[in-house]
């Protein structure tokens, strides 16, 4: 294995390590936050710039197979969860199916980052570290809502289960590359989600004078886009 493979590997295992440690101690940050709401729209801020600067773009460079009917995927996911969200509003909030699903998805999301990472790892380890560590945000943020809504069942499972998708992203990355049409359509189905969940659940905790944390995560992700080059 030449040296660049070799720093390819290190970096991968970084942004995997970094990923994992934001599971292992979000229920411990949980009570060192002193403005919560103000740490959900800034996690918000984050996620809605991820997808418009990063999945989104990522749709337009899907693979030739798949080509325009990418977006007919997303649409589908979108579908997907604000079906389930209708069909258990409370008091079936909590019912099985839906946590599964949304514990599914986030397990994709974390596995998947990791998985295709070395197709788009960024230009030198600081940013990768950069990198890591603000997707390690948007990570911890979004457990600390399935910890809101599902509590000692996601605390006491649920993030081992989503420490587990980094754990087999990370190991599955180390012995094949994944064929880029199965990454696009399911990159599609995660987009449709991350749009439907920044609708129902960012938005109305970014209103009023929650508007400035939010727009602090979306400058902030926004400025990280354009120091790793990926807006040209």
């Amino acid at each position: 294995m030449s040296l660049s493979s070799w720093s390819e590997q290190w970096e991968i295992l970084l942004v995997a390590l970094i990923l994992g440690a934001a599971h292992i101690v979000a229920p411990r940050v949980k009570g060192l936050i002193k403005y919560p709401e103000r740490q959900q729209a800034f996690g918000g801020g984050l996620s809605v710039a991820y997808v418009f600067l990063h999945l989104i773009p990522s749709l337009d460079a899907s693979d030739s197979v798949v080509g325009p009917r990418i977006y007919f995927v997303a649409l589908l996911g979108f579908v997907a969860f604000y079906g389930l969200d209708v069909m258990f509003q409370p008091p079936k909030h909590a019912h099985p199916t839906k946590y599964h699903a949304y514990l599914l998805t986030l397990c994709l999301y974390s596995g998947l980052l990791v998985f295709t990472l070395g197709r788009n790892l960024p230009p030198t380890p600081i940013l990768t570290l950069v990198f890591a560590l603000s997707i390690a945000i948007d990570v911890l943020n979004t457990d600390l809502e399935m910890q809101d809504e599902y509590g000692e069942r996601f605390v006491k499972r649920g993030r081992w289960v989503l420490l587990g998708a980094v754990v087999i992203g990370y190991g599955l990355g180390l012995f094949r590359r994944p064929h880029p049409a199965v990454i696009d359509l399911l990159t599609a189905a995660l987009a449709g989600f991350m749009m439907f969940h920044t609708a129902t659940q960012v938005f109305p905790v970014s209103r009023n004078n929650k508007f400035w944390a939010f727009l602090a995560g979306i400058i902030a992700f926004a400025l990280l886009h354009v120091l790793l080059g990926a807006v040209d």
